[in-house]
């Protein structure tokens, strides 16, 4: 796989958290995926396996984020198997507050499948938002 079809595939993974399409998460990830929100909560714990993360992380979006995420990528970064990428969502939650987060997203392909997945973001918005 190219740079560039790594960093579409990249792309498409992330732009679905706007989507939450559970099929389009299966056909990019690994049998194996590990997916975490790297902030301690024990609310949001890491999730693996295709199945489980293509269905879990579409009902968790569509349940947070009636509206949608509205994920914008900013900069998205290849090398060698790796890819990062920085975004930002501003978005209204299902409790009605705004949630205004940015992010840095770190993916490690294996072959031509995401084998891992890294959320990192202001945590303490993630508490006021969702856990206060």
């Amino acid at each position: 796989m190219t740079a560039a079809e790594q960093k579409a595939r990249a792309i498409r993974f992330l732009e679905n958290f706007n989507d939450a399409n559970p099929a389009v998460f299966a056909e990019l990830i690994t049998e194996n995926f590990r997916f975490e929100i790297v902030a301690g909560l024990p609310e949001f714990p890491p999730v693996v396996g295709r199945e489980n993360f293509a269905a879990s992380e579409s009902a968790t979006l569509r349940r947070l984020f009636p509206d949608g995420l509205k994920l914008v990528l900013e900069h998205v970064l290849c090398d060698g198997p790796l890819v990062v990428a920085t975004a930002s969502a501003d978005t209204v939650a299902m409790n009605g507050r705004r949630y205004r987060q940015h992010y840095c997203f770190f993916l490690r392909f294996a072959g031509d499948l995401i084998a891992e997945g890294r959320e990192y973001n202001d945590t303490n918005l993630v508490r006021e938002v969702f856990l206060v």
